[in-house]
């Protein structure tokens, strides 16, 4: 054999590509703007659109006695001049509960998965900035739920942190509520969120622990069980139970939307898997004839989501991932079902931490979200595909790490029988990595050295410290770096996928 084609190795299990054939993103605009009295579905989206920090102005500016913002992160510029406004307005009266601890945010950025790119130093500052202004923050460890609430009248609930890029390019949605029950119940969580905050940063520029402060006995009244506002609290995970009856309810479609997913079928440190939670539910529904379609972040960096979605994908479930979506729900039918702060995990979504979300049967927001959802997914634009060829993923695979091959896609090599035989011989992807004017080559467990022009090479085994690791595990170690281990490299490397000729020589 003179020919060797490395594109069409494939890399194993599960990775998220880009897609050829994205659509351009476009506006999204209700198709069911009639609501009942009382909900208002709002919603952020790249394409436009975006609603949701014009509905938090608007609540914070209208205010006339307290505001109470719950957080993980506050790094919006005009969302904090509309609280420290109203802080003046109403001579304080406006309060704050975060993740924060004794260690600022280190611990909400370890545990949320979804803050990887959030520099906790400004976060940290930002948070500081409103005690100058005489608004009360504390701190509640394991808090991921993001909601506002306005004079005990009116609220909005979102899975949108409070940055900037959740408001301008993040898709996010949730739901406003205008003088109706669930106003009370949500601020009956954030005053329970208040007194079980065992972090204090007073008005006040130093910040000191409160380790002291004994929480009241406050349960929730007997009047407000029947609320829709939904939560992960403690030991209570009404978000979940919400879930599963969607999905058990749903008849011909159901869709679920999530950043992250994790511990459904594919275990984590200290966290086991638990099919029994979505995933058992899920086929069940497959199993009953039910369209499931998942709208999902797309994430090659997480192990876990890339054999989470390969999973639930084999089921039978339809994958659309985005690179852009944030947005967190799970609606069946487009009649019933729920939006919410919590990612599809357990340990800090599901089953842990603190989120928050609200049902939306019998509101005309769960058409506009069900409509939303759909809009979300036409217009995602990655494509999840299982053992790709290499030389799509080359091309397409969403890794911030990763460089295309710099020279032809099609080159003419010299090289010993013994160096192609084992290449003829290798599986899993080919590597690259430019090393000098050269680069080095990585295939099977062997490492080359390619020298040349751009379509003629020389290619003959490299020395160096000895590899025992197979290239599809450097890939992986490339792409998706475990905590704790050192980033990628910093040179240009890459999938080696082009067409190669070996020139024989008398």
């Amino acid at each position: 054999m003179n020919d060797i084609d490395l594109g069409l190795r494939t890399l194993k299990d599960g990775y998220f590509l880009k897609r050829e054939d994205a659509p351009q993103r476009t506006p999204f605009v209700s198709q069911h703007a009639g609501q009942v009295k009382g909900y208002r579905h709002c919603l952020t989206y790249a394409g436009g659109g975006s609603t949701i920090r014009e509905e938090l102005i608007h609540l914070i500016d209208s205010a006339k006695r307290r505001v109470f913002v719950a957080t993980l992160f506050l790094g919006d510029e005009d969302i904090r001049h509309a609280l420290e406004r109203a802080a003046g307005r109403l001579e304080g009266g406006v309060y704050v509960v975060s993740a924060l601890d004794d260690r600022g945010l280190n611990r909400a950025i370890n545990d949320a998965s979804d803050t990887m790119d959030i520099d906790t130093q400004i976060e940290y500052r930002n948070f500081t900035r409103l005690t100058t202004s005489g608004i009360y923050v504390r701190g509640y460890p394991g808090l991921h739920a993001k909601f506002v609430v306005v004079d005990d009248a009116r609220a909005l609930v979102s899975s949108a942190n409070l940055v900037t890029r959740s408001f301008n390019t993040v898709a996010e949605n949730g739901l406003v509520f205008e003088d109706v029950e669930e106003v009370a119940v949500l601020a009956w969580v954030f005053r329970r969120l208040w007194r079980h905050s065992a972090w204090d940063m007073p008005p006040a520029p130093t910040h000191h622990s409160v380790h002291d402060r004994i929480p009241d006995d406050d349960a929730l009244p007997d009047s407000h069980h029947g609320s829709r506002i939904l939560w992960t609290w403690q030991e209570q995970h009404r978000i979940l139970d919400s879930m599963r009856r969607t999905i058990d309810q749903a008849v011909e479609e159901l869709v679920l939307a999530t950043f992250s997913i994790g511990n459904m079928t594919f275990g984590l440190p200290k966290q086991p898997a638990r099919p029994e939670l979505l995933y058992e539910p899920v086929c069940r529904a497959l199993d009953r004839g039910v369209r499931v379609r998942m709208l999902l972040r797309g994430r090659n960096t997480s192990e876990a989501s890339r054999a989470e979605a390969s999973a639930f994908q084999k089921a039978g479930v339809e994958i659309y991932a985005d690179r852009l979506t944030h947005a967190k729900g799970c609606i069946a039918d487009g009649r019933t079902g729920s939006v919410f702060s919590a990612n599809l995990m357990t340990a800090m979504g599901l089953t842990g931490g603190m989120e928050l979300g609200t049902q939306l049967d019998g509101t005309g927001a769960v058409q506009d979200a069900w409509h939303y959802f759909q809009h979300c997914m036409t217009e995602s634009d990655l494509e999840f595909k299982v053992d790709p060829p290499a030389r799509a993923a080359a091309d397409r695979l969403l890794a911030d790490s990763l460089h295309r091959w710099p020279r032809a896609p099609q080159g003419v090599v010299t090289c010993s029988d013994q160096t192609w035989i084992q290449l003829s011989s290798h599986t899993g992807p080919a590597l690259f990595q430019q090393d000098g004017e050269g680069f080095l080559i990585f295939s099977g467990s062997r490492r080359y050295r390619l020298s040349g022009d751009r379509a003629r090479w020389v290619i003959e085994p490299a020395s160096g410290p000895p590899r025992h690791q197979a290239s599809g595990h450097l890939l992986e170690r490339w792409i998706s770096p475990r905590r704790g281990e050192s980033p990628p490299t910093k040179e240009v490397c890459g999938i080696f996928a082009p067409f190669i000729s070996r020139e024989i020589t008398a």
